[in-house]
């Protein structure tokens, strides 16, 4: 099981660090009256990816699968400095008011989780990014973690 100490798991109802796990679908919740709001919806189907991977043994998937789990990893483990955030930066989305209010919009969430547990990724982005709603969320996260430059010249 992933653990909840980690810094970017938050309750799927409040956004809040969250100290349980749904035990149907394993997703993150802060409380009784976040888990009783997301009982409400919850879909043992829509498991998290790591709770479907313990589950489902490696040698049954397929060539494309293990090269898109690979260059995931690839670029996961990459050292290439330009390719990741800073952890202030995290910080910055993790603080963000504007971001925290597109997050509760429960369409924008399943988009989120759906891309999440997808097998592939590559695809759901592309689909994903047809939505008005997903790419109002990338501004915004582009926006904060590379803020425009201002024009100084004036």
């Amino acid at each position: 099981m992933a653990s909840l100490n980690s810094k970017t798991a938050v309750c799927v109802v409040c956004l809040e660090k969250p100290k349980y796990r749904c035990p149907a679908c394993r997703v993150p919740y802060c409380s009784v009256a976040c888990f009783q709001k997301h009982k409400e919806q919850c879909s043992p189907e829509t498991r998290p990816v790591e709770n479907r991977i313990t589950v489902a043994p490696v040698t049954t998937r397929s060539e494309e699968d293990k090269d898109d789990d690979s260059s995931v990893a690839d670029f996961l483990n990459s050292d290439e400095e330009e390719d990741r955030v800073s952890l202030q930066k995290l910080r910055n989305l993790g603080e963000s008011a504007a971001l925290r209010s597109l997050l509760l919009n429960p369409h924008l969430r399943q988009l989120m989780v759906n891309l999440d547990q997808g097998d592939n990724k590559a695809k759901l982005m592309k689909a994903c990014m047809q939505e008005p709603l997903f790419v109002e969320f990338a501004d915004c996260c582009l926006k904060i973690v590379e803020p425009p430059q201002k024009n100084r010249d004036s």
